[in-house]
């Protein structure tokens, strides 16, 4: 009986099992085996072991020098049509097989036994298995290739560990962060926002879009970043919320660009709407001059009575000046637009010039209610500034003053340390109240519409400021006056004056000074290069008591000068056929003596610069003053 059963296990086992002789020829399979190779035992009986075609010679040569073997074998039946007879063609199989060679007691071989397991479907589930590996891992790397070209980071939250892992196909190195730093690194204003959103979702809670913006700090960075989030839930089988997946990506450059948009935009339409503010208020501020002008000059052509013709001369000349001032505040003000403000520094005596200033606002002054104070702390002031961007700050100051002041006192002043001067100017004015106050230094600002002028004048000090790292700034009282102040930085030199008393000058202390003798020059041959009729008419009328050439052209004043001695020359900028700048270079050429001033309707510093280059000896521009000319002729022509 139990050798009946002995003899069924080779039958029963799961494995192949064949038995070769001492010599390798096969004299038993079981069951299993020929089911495996698709034979019968008459197909195999007696095949030699060491013929087998699916058995390595180094195998087989292990096999002849007594050892066991083990070899897994991509089994190709095709190589065995030679070797025996098997229904099986065409495929492959996969064994794992094992020759163990069988000894007698005394170590004698006896023959050999070999099991073998068919592992074929195991083996195609191992390749599907890692094939599949493959798939992920190349849609892993894609995936990363693609959220790094899309600048995009994901993570995953792990609801239960409360942390958070990011994405990375080299899963050793991967990067983990806690709730808690996740939460400490974002935006205190949005950190709410963010604890909501992961409660919502851990709650399957419905939420208007799957996508939420935050501001975080980055390690190592010093500025918070936008980053938008795109977030999805995954659940358990029993529908529970255990990750929450989030593709971060970077919109701060996006922001930012809107933000400039915005801003843009805002300020696009805030300077239409202060240029068409503006261009308003021109066209009623250079009409109002300009009316003064033309019908005062047709009253004084019409009147024989000397007072009022004096009267009529002083009111168009006082609109005049208006009106040159209203032409070079719209002049500083397209140098302002493109931030090309010139400041040429030179040595200046701050003393005589303050002083030559406070005779000249004095002029200004008609109301009879308000005085004009001017202290002067020093006997000696030097500093290096531009001499046109002080004198203009400081008539922007009192020019405000004087608009501004009904009745009381203006004082103008200035003070200095060894690195710096401060000038001011302090009114009893009506002052500014403080809801107005941010708006002084802005352009095109008025604060009272009906008062005279551009709204330029403060905005342009406060340009020059900028420029020349100066400062400027205000104090203002309502109905108790103001004060304005500039404080330029330069080496200065000065001696302060013993006596205080000594600083103050008032308009009786300086009445001598503002009589100015009229200069009377007659008899000299002089040159006007001038196209325009009009303007050659009036220098005429004004030297009606010199002899007097005029040429239309450059180079009509080229050969006028060449064939005749002149005294002095006129010369215009623009003109036909050669400008101004070439006739006075050509001229100068041959001609270094006779003295050349440019008159031209060209105001800024570059065109002074560009006409003492070529060669003129003095800058004049347009409208033509007689006072002006008379001492031009009396310096050159003496």
């Amino acid at each position: 009986m139990e050798n009946e059963l002995l003899s069924l296990v080779p039958e029963y086992i799961p494995l192949g099992l064949g038995v070769y002789d001492r010599d390798g020829y096969l004299k038993y399979a079981n069951n299993t085996t020929l089911k495996m190779f698709g034979v019968t035992m008459k197909d195999i009986y007696n095949i030699n072991i060491f013929d087998d075609p699916n058995i390595t010679a180094e195998d087989k040569e292990l096999l002849k020098q007594g050892l066991n073997v083990s070899f897994e074998t991509d089994y190709d039946f095709d190589l065995c049509e030679k070797f025996y007879e098997t229904a099986i063609k065409g495929i492959r199989k996969y064994f794992v097989t094992k020759v163990t060679i069988m000894q007698d007691s005394e170590g004698n071989r006896q023959g050999y036994i070999l099991t073998c397991e068919d592992v074929t479907l195991k083996k195609m589930q191992e390749q599907k298995i890692i094939e599949s590996y493959k798939k992920i891992k190349s849609t892993q790397k894609e995936l990363s290739l693609a959220l790094n070209a899309g600048k995009l980071t994901s993570w995953n939250y792990y609801v239960s560990e409360g942390m958070f892992y990011k994405f990375d196909v080299q899963v050793e190195n991967i990067e983990k962060r806690s709730l808690q730093f996740i939460y400490e690194s974002i935006h205190p204003d949005d950190r709410s926002k963010f604890v909501a959103l992961l409660e919502a979702v851990t709650h399957k809670q419905k939420l208007p879009e799957n996508k939420i913006t935050l501001r975080v700090l980055e390690i190592n960075s010093e500025n918070y970043c936008y980053y938008s989030f795109v977030y999805s839930a995954v659940e358990d089988e029993e529908g529970r919320v255990v990750i929450i997946t989030f593709i971060q990506r970077d919109i701060t450059e996006d922001i930012i660009y809107q933000q400039n948009l915005i801003m843009a935009k805002n300020k696009a339409e805030e300077a239409d709407k202060l240029k068409s503010t503006f261009l308003a208020n021109m066209s009623h501020e250079i009409r109002t001059p300009l009316n003064a002008i033309v019908g005062f000059s047709e009253l004084l052509t019409e009147t024989d009575d000397t007072e009022e013709k004096l009267e009529y001369k002083q009111l168009i000349e006082t609109n005049s000046e208006i009106l040159l001032k209203l032409i070079g505040d719209i002049l500083d003000l397209s140098k302002i637009e493109v931030g090309s403000i010139d400041i040429n520094r030179q040595k200046l005596n701050l003393c005589q010039l303050c002083d030559e200033l406070y005779r000249s606002f004095q002029q200004r002054i008609k109301n009879p209610k308000v005085t004009l104070k001017f202290i002067n702390p020093y006997t000696k002031c030097v500093a290096y500034f531009d001499k046109y961007r002080f004198i203009q700050v400081f008539t922007n100051f009192v020019t405000n003053a004087i608009k501004y002041t009904p009745q009381g006192e203006i004082t103008m002043g200035y003070e200095c340390t060894p690195e710096r001067v401060r000038i001011y100017v302090r009114d009893s004015g009506i002052g500014i109240p403080d809801e107005k106050k941010h708006r002084i230094f802005n352009r095109f600002e008025k604060l009272d519409t009906f008062a005279q002028g551009t709204g330029l004048g403060l905005s342009i000090c406060k340009a020059i400021a900028d420029t020349t790292g100066g400062e400027v700034g205000f104090e203002s009282k309502v109905n108790a006056g103001s004060e304005f102040w500039y404080i330029g930085y330069s080496e200065v030199e000065y001696i302060e004056k013993s006596e205080m008393s000594d600083t103050e000058k008032s308009p009786k202390d300086i009445e001598h000074s503002l009589v100015t003798s009229s200069i009377k020059i007659k008899d000299l041959s002089i040159l006007i290069a001038e196209d325009n009729n009009s303007n050659f008419l009036l220098i005429k009328k004004l030297l009606k008591d010199n002899q007097l050439t005029r040429a239309i052209t450059g180079v009509e004043a080229i050969e006028k000068i060449k064939a005749q001695t002149f005294d002095i020359v006129f010369m215009d900028i623009r003109m036909p056929v050669m400008n101004g700048l070439e006739a006075t270079a050509s001229i100068r050429e041959f001609n270094q003596i006779t003295p050349i001033i440019a008159l031209t309707a060209n105001a800024f510093e570059s065109d002074r610069e560009n006409a003492l280059a070529a060669g003129c000896n003095h800058f004049m521009t347009k409208p033509v003053k007689k006072h002006e000319l008379m001492e031009l002729l009396s310096k050159y022509c003496r």
